[in-house]
């Protein structure tokens, strides 16, 4: 069964001085399968291209429910909640540069999901603040085959298996 797939790629641009980032989705059943989806995704180079933290996802919990995440070439309809990813910003008075978390949430709209998003600010950032909202249905290959949108669904799921690392692409 595919699951979703949260991927930080890092890499080189030909503008930028330093490595830079991006988190993309992915839709398969293990790393290796959405590698494809991970390098048309990307913006920059693809010499240098990696895969600095990938998380594999089958269900979420928000305010306390849980929803499995399925797959449909059915739109959901307009009520229904969607699944966002939230990218939050904040600074530390001893370090240099912006500090990033992601976290997924469901909600019926940015507004809420933003709402949502700040629970998870770190407690000792400074100046925290959201720099993006983004609707994980936005994200998806419109072509892909386990289905186009997110369903999501009260229920358990699998636990989220999830790696910190270096894994060149």
């Amino acid at each position: 069964m595919p699951s979703l797939f949260v991927v930080m790629l890092g890499g080189r641009h030909a503008r930028a001085n330093t490595e830079v980032h991006d988190v993309v989705m992915a839709i398969g059943t293990s790393v290796q399968e959405v590698i494809p989806q991970l390098k048309q995704a990307w913006f920059g180079e693809v010499n240098g291209l990696h895969i600095d933290a990938w998380a594999q996802i089958s269900g979420v919990q928000s305010q306390g429910v849980n929803y499995q995440i399925l797959f449909s070439d059915a739109a959901p309809s307009a009520s229904d909640e969607k699944l966002y990813l939230i990218n939050l910003g904040g600074y530390s008075a001893n370090n240099f540069g912006e500090f990033h978390r992601y976290h997924l949430v469901v909600a019926a709209d940015t507004v809420t999901a933003k709402q949502l998003g700040k629970q998870f600010i770190g407690q000792d950032w400074h100046k925290p603040h959201t720099d993006r909202v983004v609707d994980v249905d936005d994200c998806l290959p419109i072509d892909h085959v386990a289905g186009r949108y997110i369903h999501l669904v009260q229920g358990e799921f699998s636990p989220t298996i999830w790696e910190n690392t270096y894994l060149p692409i």
